[in-house]
């Protein structure tokens, strides 16, 4: 007397079946949502900034050595130390004050303000100087 013991779980039919269904429904699902807007680029171009300079800050206190961040030319990209990183090329950005955020073996700063600008927003990526705090706000 022996009995059909089947195991629990899925077979690979099924498994195709499933992946395939959720390939169709996330496929009319970004289709269905209009591209890309001028405020998102703004908005990760500012995160972007923003976490760049709290990055700068942290390695300026882990490395006990000033970083230095700073704007290119054309405000499409900005160098962190020696790294280079791009923005999207719908958003330009520019410093009000110091050409350049300095941060020091302690983590404070020179102090700054970047402007984030594209088609819909404005943002703004402030430094404190005493803290070199960064803080996001949308300018008015």
């Amino acid at each position: 007397m022996t009995q059909s013991h089947r195991s629990a779980g899925f077979t690979l039919i099924e498994i195709l079946v499933v992946l395939t269904v959720m390939g169709l429904v996330a496929g009319i699902a970004i289709a269905a949502f209009p591209q890309r807007g001028g405020r998102l680029d703004v908005v990760t171009a500012a995160s972007d900034v923003a976490d760049a300079l709290r990055l700068g800050r942290a390695q300026s206190i882990d490395f006990g050595a000033p970083v230095i961040f700073s704007l290119d030319s054309d405000g499409h990209g900005f160098l962190l130390g020696r790294q280079h990183r791009s923005l999207p090329t719908t958003v330009t950005a520019a410093m009000a004050g110091p050409a350049v955020i300095r941060f020091d073996r302690l983590g404070t700063a020179n102090g700054g303000v970047v402007r984030i600008v594209g088609r819909a927003l404005a943002m703004l990526v402030r430094v404190d100087w005493l803290t070199g705090r960064v803080v996001v706000e949308e300018a008015s």
